[in-house]
């Protein structure tokens, strides 16, 4: 059976999450994970590539071609042109296909992403044109194959971008656009490291548009899902999103108020969820007191953990631990433009 060596990519800080998944929906190796760099690269065999796309924890995948060595001074632009001229990227390309390049730089160099993008056209142009002996056309808006050419500090990477433009993290289910919406991978992630076995009660307190519940309710067939939000527009929002994702009968939706938590359910076996942050509310100690009164209720009606995304980590943890609650896990992510921490708890 043939290998194909495949780069995942995903929100900094949830690899892990990405390995586990690859190896159990993919069957695939690890070959590398690049924490902190939101990239995954596993080994699967050529029959499973098509499962890829299925995968709830990844933006992207691509089919690596070539990986080399590169220096970061701007004579180095000519290995770019050497590792792309001879990736094989013209079994992909053809004179009939169009193509673009999409090119990634982190780290210090003396060139820039325009400059990779650049000297990767001339040399897909030029090993396309030694096959066929025609020129490939270049679409760089709506391409055929979009080609990737990534410079991470002292590697470049080539590969062909598997899943087209759109990045697999902007779910198709996605009506409503709550307006300090949780990425679902960042969702699927949480959930996964709840540790809720199929079959025991989800709840997200503070659901917005939906995010949490939808994406437990694809993972899971038989747990009950509770999706509660203080907003009527939310609620109404969320609904859509499920329906959208088809599984709103899977969902029970509440309008109430999680610092009454108790009010509204007696059990639960794990909490998941996305409160407001303070940067986002205005307030921080408006946003401090929310906490502490949702965090009160939640330890008195969870029954197995408590996983929440926040930047107020501190707030969460010190009032966990007053009401009787241990942290046993803590990572920090990226999400958009913050940083904020994912803790997850379980009763003493």
């Amino acid at each position: 059976m043939t290998r194909r060596t495949v780069i995942l990519t995903t929100n900094p800080g949830i690899e892990d999450i990405v390995a586990e998944e690859a190896r159990a929906r993919l069957g695939a190796e690890v070959v590398e994970i690049r924490a902190g760099h939101g990239r995954v690269i596993v080994d699967i065999d050529e029959s499973s590539l098509y499962l890829v796309e299925y995968m709830r924890s990844i933006h992207r995948a691509k089919l690596l071609l070539a990986r080399d060595k590169i220096c970061g001074s701007k004579e180095c632009l000519s290995k770019v042109y050497e590792v792309v001229a001879s990736s094989g990227v013209e079994k992909y390309v053809t004179p009939y296909t169009s193509f673009a390049i999409r090119a990634e730089r982190v780290g210090m160099h003396e060139y820039s992403s325009l400059d990779i993008a650049r000297v990767a056209g001339d040399a897909v142009i030029d090993a396309v044109r030694r096959l066929y002996g025609l020129r490939p056309p270049v679409d760089l808006d709506y391409p055929a194959v979009a080609v990737s050419v990534d410079v991470i500090n002292d590697e470049i990477y080539v590969s062909i971008e598997l899943g087209g433009e759109l990045s697999w993290h902007r779910r198709g289910y996605r009506i409503y656009d709550h307006p300090a919406a949780l990425k679902p991978t960042l969702a699927y992630a949480m959930v996964a490291m709840s540790g809720i076995v199929d079959g025991e009660t989800l709840m997200d307190p503070m659901c917005g548009g939906g995010t949490v519940a939808i994406e437990a309710a694809q993972l899971l067939e038989h747990s009950r899902i509770i999706c509660m939000d203080r907003s009527r527009r939310h609620i109404a929002g969320a609904r859509l999103n499920a329906r959208a994702a088809m599984v709103e009968n899977r969902i029970r939706f509440i309008v109430g108020d999680a610092t009454r938590l108790s009010s509204y359910v007696d059990q639960v076996d794990v909490v998941v969820s996305n409160p407001p942050y303070g940067i986002r509310m205005g307030s921080p100690h408006e946003v401090r007191r929310v906490y502490r009164e949702f965090l009160r209720e939640a330890a008195s009606v969870v029954r197995k953990s408590i996983v929440l995304i926040t930047t107020e980590h501190r707030v969460v943890k010190r009032t966990l631990e007053e009401h009787g609650w241990r942290i046993v896990h803590e990572r920090r992510v990226a999400h958009g433009n913050l940083y904020p921490y994912i803790i997850v708890a379980k009763p003493r």
